[in-house]
This record gives C-alpha cells, structure tokens and sequence, in this order.
C-alpha cells in the first residue's frame, strides 16, 4: 500500500458516503444536503490529489510504480512525461474520473432543476471509476517487484503533440455525455419530461463539441504520424469513439424538434441514455481486451474484464427499468408537411441507423466468435453502408435552410434551391472532368457541395442580424466540407511507388523527389532528407522544398514510418517510406533452413540456430549460416543480441570476401526462417529508398471543415448562455416586480 492508493480508496469510501446521503436527500431529508456536498468534496479533493502524486511520480520519475515504467523514461521530454498520465489504461481511469467529479460541480451549482436526485444520480457514474480503480489491475499506483534503473519510454508513436491531447479532450467529452442520460433519467421517473431537455441541451452540445475534437485530433495524428496516408482505418476502436459521437448529434437535432414542436418525448431519453450506453460499450470493447486480436488499439484482456462486463450490465439495467416505467400518455407527433420538424426529425433517423451499422460492424468479432469463427469488417463494409446513408444526409441539410417550422409549398421550396443545386452540379461536373469518379462518391461530392451552398446563402441572410442564431448554418457549412475533403482525398486520389537512389532527381507525380540521405544526428529517430521540386525546366528544382521524414524501428519490430507531407491549398503531396537502405549493396534475404540461396557471387545456407555467439555474454541468440564462394567455404554466427530492451543484430564480416557482411534481423524459429540484411561495398551507388507517393486532392477541406463545425457549435453554444442569462434576468426581474406590487397593496391608504 502507499499514499496514491490510499488516495484512490478514500475517494470511493466518500463516493459510497455521498451516495447514501444523496439518497437520503433526494427522499426529502434537507440535512443530508450538507453531508452530500461534504462527502463529494472529499471524493474530488482526494481525486485531484491522486492525480498530483500520479503527475509527480512521472516527472521524478519514481520507478516504483509499474505504471512510471511502462509509461515514462528520463528522456522523455516534458510534453510527453505530462501526456504519460494518460498513456495507460489506469491513467485514464483516473483522469475520466477526476473529469467526472469536476462537472459534477456544474450541475450541483448552476443547475436547479430536482438537484438532489439529479446529483445522486450523477454520482453513481462518477462511482462507477471510482470503484474500477480498487481493481489491482486498474490502480495506477501498483508498485512493482523491483525498481529499474530506466522506464520503458512512451510508445514513440503516442510522441506527437495532437496524440498528447487526443486523449484528455475524449474523456471529457465522455464524461460530458453522462449528464444528458442522468438528466432524462430524473425527468421520466418525476414525469417532467420537458424542462431536462433545457439543460441536456447544453451538456449534450458541450460534449458533441469535445467528443468531436477528440476525434479529429485522433484523425490528424493518424494521417501525419502513422504513414498509412488515411486518417480513419474503421478500426474498433476508432469506432468505439464515433458511436457515441453519431448519437450526441442525433440527440442535438432531437432537441430541437421537442422544443419547437413538443414531439419525440420518448425519442429524446432514449437517444441520450443511448449516449451514455455506447460510451461505455466503448469502454468495455477499448479496456477488457476483447478486441486484443482486431485492433491495435486495443489493450490487452486482464481480469478487470469482469468488472467492466459488470458495470455495462448494471447501466443498461437501469436504462432499460427506466424505460419500462415511463408513463405512457399521448403527445405530439411529426407532421409529415415537407418543414423544418420532418427534415430534423429525419436526419436524426439517418444518423442513429449509421451508428448502429456501425456498431455492429465494431461488434462483429464479439458476435462471429458465438458461432466460432470470429472476425471483423474490412473498411469497405463500412463505406459501403453509410455511402447512401451519408448522401441521403447532405442532402437534407442542404435543402433544410430553405425551409421553415410551418410548411410552404413544394414548389416555392425547389425555387429557393435551385441556385445551390446549380452551383453544386456544375463543381461535381469539373470533378468528373478532373477524374472523379464513382456514382455514389460524385453523389456524394454533389451533396457536400449542396450542403455548403445552401448554408451559406443561409448564412449571409442571418448573419447581418442575429448572429448567434447561425450556429447551425456554420456548423453544416463544415460539415459539408468535411465531405467534399474525404470523398476526393479517399476515392480520387493517385499515388506512385519509387525507387529514389540518394542524389539522383526521379519524376514522381508531375514531381521531382531527390533522397539526400540520412541525417545526421538524428539518432534514434532516424530522419532522412528529401527536396521536392517541379518539373518546370526538366528535371531542374527551381522553387525546390527542402522536408524530412523519420523511419525506424521500434522495439516490438514495427516499422515507425512518419511521412514527409507537402502541404497545398488544392491538396497534400504525401511521401511515405516503404524501405531505405544505407548503401545500394544493401538487400533483405530470407533463408530457409537448409535451402541455398544465391546472391552477388555468393551462396549462402541457414544449418542451424544456435544459442550465444560472437564475444558478448549477453549475445543469447543466433543463427549458423555456410557462405561459399569461388569453391570455398565459411561459417559465420550472427548473433542477435539485447540492446536497450530489445533484440539487435549484429554486423559480421566475411573473411573470405572482405566487402561482404551480414547482419541477422529476426527470425522464425517455428517455420525454420532467418531474415538477414546482408551488404556489398563493393557494390556501385550510395544507397536508396523506396517510397509511396500520392496526392491526396482537397484533404485540407476535411481540417478546415472540421474547425468550422467547431466554430459552429461554440456559436449555439454561446447563444444557448446567452438565452440563459436573459431568462434568469427577466426572472429576477419579474420576482421583483411581484414582489413590489405586494409591498404596495400592503401599504394602508391614508
């Protein structure tokens, strides 16, 4: 035991305390109250507390814990030691956690509406991390066996500034998405099934906004670190993310047909418990290792499985006995006048059905592995089904700024459009022209472009004179533009492979790429030099730019590969590296077990693996391998020896041909594989590398559309407190009003 964990128990005994005291008050017992806010000060004091001591004993770097190794090393930078709080599994729990507690204080003081029941509610969410972290595996105070010298570094992946604010702004954004569920909760057991959505609408606009940050830093970082060239691999737990984000923004427009219209009183609940359902079913699927086998992502399986599974099973219980007691009574329904209520309530429809097609896809190696066979959905299943799903949605958002909440004749309607549709038609024709293709992808496209067009009429018209009121206009005018970014920089886009020999120009893609080599220094994250130039004067490179890229590998064995990116207004140039040798004579060889293997005059034999070699004891592994040459024979031993943590070879020089030498990368002792780099000096050039190019066409329209649904959403959101502030003031200023004219007619006429 040590301080840390006792912080993390303290914070859960004052959990359980408030929750009987929050009980207690939600039943009417008004000293409770003080109890209540007592006993949930402690539990965040003691949370903030934890994670000040998780902070300093990553920035002391007090090995203790097993949690500082695995997640920090003194070479850190300051950047990364700070974004190793939130590195592992039980850092996040802490920090999802102390997030939970924080906006907790946001309902108990700004939010009036039934309180008590309200916060009990809420804290047992918020009880729900508290008490995952009593969990051994999921304390990120665990101390370890021994101490070691060094931590094990942060996964030089996760070493970029987007991913170290990933993460907190997804948990907020989780934690955020809590409060709408436990607000319908309140509101269908007390029968008020209207005056939560006031509150709920807030809660459910901060946490779309966070939730969707999150996501798109996510998505950057992909597309700038990982070299792949995409920035959404459909992967489960990508997924596991955009479910809950699907369903916010099915929620938000929710809202807005109940306050209008009074309908989708029943929708509405559902669609915010949903929220908070599928956040935790991410959870689960990102945190119990039952995706370890689909997703790299994913952290592997440990016995806290049982306790999420339980968790999941205690909230969906809840939600469905909520449900189930809800008093039916009849209310409003959705005209089906061609209006504002019918196009909302409809995008609603369209989003909730691709989360859920979604979700299943992200399922799917849960629900295959009841049938013995499990496996999961490649990308294409899930651009398939939302294709049409996504144009029928751009679709609606670009007619809906022509409408009003009454209906107006079809006819006026399709007049109103006629311009943005012109206008998205002829752009979808010159990228046809430019080699768009694809029926849906240039549907698609149109629909994006419809999208932008009619918001910014809509816009221009509004703006002059309320302001606030275009948050939703900005808000699809990025969305729009988000779609026009993913259908050419994903289905439009071309790309080359090329062979590039250090200092030579090679024409790639209407460019020309010129390899400088290694530079130096830059050990152990290896960066390589590149300038790109036009093909303006041949193969000159008048207006060249100089740029880098890193490549290396990390101690798991997998190649580290971070692109050079050319940044353009038209689109992005993206360099990835495929294979870089140091010397021409440099090449990869496979050898099987006993089967010969020519290269450059030479045969070489794998006989055997061997334990030990060469002159350092700490060299345990390696691999016996017969040269001949020119009717001679050699046995060289290439050893595999531990370095840093991780296994390494060693360069061997052949005595029989001096120029030739051999390193042992790996080996498989299963199928009786080695790999071994082996090198001729002698052989011409100065080494190359090998790259994939490709230009990715309007990429920067996905970045830009994104900060605009930003802007957009702070905008509702601004006007949202504003609408607030005049409602309270009117309010006070009513009371007052009341409450003079009572003092007057109490004064006795003389």
């Amino acid at each position: 035991m040590n301080p840390g964990s006792w912080l993390i128990r303290i914070a859960a005994i004052a959990t359980l305390v408030a929750l009987v005291a929050g009980v207690r008050w939600s039943r009417g017992h008004a000293p409770s109250e003080r109890l209540f806010r007592r006993a949930y000060d402690t539990m965040t004091a003691m949370l903030v507390f934890a994670s000040i001591a998780l902070f300093t004993a990553i920035l002391r770097h007090d090995f203790r814990y097993e949690y500082v190794v695995h997640y920090s090393s003194r070479d850190l930078p300051m950047l990364y030691l700070i974004s190793a709080f939130w590195g592992g599994q039980e850092g996040t729990y802490l920090l999802w956690a102390l997030f939970g507690a924080v906006l907790g204080y946001w309902l108990l003081y700004k939010e009036s509406w039934q309180r008590p029941l309200v916060m009990t509610t809420y804290l047992g969410t918020v009880a729900l991390l508290n008490l995952l972290m009593l969990h051994p595996n999921a304390d990120p105070f665990r101390l370890g066996a021994t101490v070691p010298a060094d931590g094990n570094g942060l996964n030089p992946l996760l070493q970029d500034p987007w991913m170290a604010t990933h993460p907190p702004v997804v948990f907020l954004g989780y934690a955020a998405l809590t409060i709408p569920a436990v607000l319908a909760m309140v509101g269908i057991w007390k029968r008020d099934e209207t005056r939560w959505i006031i509150p709920g609408l807030r809660f459910a606009l901060f946490g779309f906004i966070t939730l969707g940050v999150g996501i798109a830093l996510g998505a950057f970082w992909a597309y700038k670190v990982l070299g792949w060239g995409g920035f959404w691999g459909w992967d489960p737990v990508e997924n596991a993310s955009l479910i809950p984000w699907l369903m916010v923004t099915a929620l938000l427009h929710g809202f807005i047909v109940q306050q209008m219209t009074g309908a989708l009183r029943l929708t509405n609940p559902l669609l915010a418990m949903g929220c908070y359902l599928t956040v935790i079913y991410a959870t689960f699927l990102t945190r119990s290792g039952v995706l370890a086998d689909f997703s790299v992502h994913s952290f592997p399986k440990g016995t806290v499985y049982s306790w999420l599974l339980s968790g999941m099973t205690a909230v969906t219980a809840v939600s469905v006995w909520t449900i189930l007691r809800r008093k039916r009574e009849r209310t409003p329904t959705i005209s089906s006048a061609f209006a504002w209520p019918l196009v909302l309530t409809g995008t609603l429809v369209l989003f909730v059905i691709s989360a859920f097609l979604v979700l299943l896809g992200t399922s799917w190696p849960i629900l295959s592995g009841w049938f013995g066979n499990p496996g999961t959905p490649n990308a294409g299943f899930y651009n398939q089904v939302n294709l049409p799903i996504y144009v029928l949605l751009v679709l609606l958002l670009g007619i809906g700024p022509f409408l009003t909440w009454a209906p107006v004749p079809i006819r006026r309607s399709l007049q109103r459009l006629a311009p943005s549709a012109a206008v998205a038609a002829v752009i979808t024709i010159v990228a046809y022209a430019l080699g768009g293709r694809g029926i849906g992808q240039l549907l698609l496209f149109f629909g994006g472009i419809f999208t932008v067009v009619s918001n910014l009429i809509r816009f221009a018209h509004v703006a002059p004179h309320r302001f606030l009121t275009t948050g939703a206009a900005v808000a699809h005018i990025g969305f729009g533009m988000m779609i026009m970014g993913v259908v050419a920089s994903e289905s439009w886009d071309t790309s080359e492979r090329a062979r590039l020999p250090q200092g030579q120009a090679v024409e790639v893609l209407d460019r020309t790429i010129t390899y400088h080599g290694f530079i130096a220094g830059s050990e152990p994250k290896d960066r390589y030099a590149l300038e790109v130039g036009s093909l303006a004067g041949g193969a000159s490179h008048s207006g060249a730019i100089r740029t880098e890229m890193t490549c290396f590998t990390l101690p798991n064995g997998q190649l580290f590969r971070k692109p050079a990116i050319l940044r353009r207004l038209t689109g992005d140039l993206y360099i990835s590296p495929e294979e870089i040798n140091s010397h021409a004579g440099t090449e990869a060889l496979e050898l099987p077990k006993g089967t010969p293997v020519d290269w450059h005059g030479s045969t070489l034999t794998f006989e055997r693996f061997g334990m030990g070699g060469g002159d350092h004891e700490e060299m345990s592994v390696s691999a016996l391998v017969q040269l001949a040459r020119d009717g001679q024979t050699e046995s060289l031993v290439l050893p595999l020896r531990m370095y840093g943590g991780k296994m390494q070879g060693v360069a061997v020089q052949s005595q029989l041909a001096t120029e030739l030498s051999f390193t042992l990368g790996g080996m498989s002792v299963e199928q009786g594989v080695i790999r071994v780099g082996a090198e001729d000096a002698s052989a011409p050039g100065a080494g190359y590398m090998l790259v994939e190019a490709s230009k990715k066409p309007l990429i920067n329209l996905l970045w830009f559309g994104a900060i605009l649904i930003f802007v957009g959403c702070v905008i509702a959101f601004v006007r949202r407190s504003v609408d607030r502030l005049l409602d309270e003031s009117t309010a006070v200023h009513q009371a007052k009003g009341t409450r003079a004219q009572r003092q007057s007619s109490a004064v006795p006429a003389n």
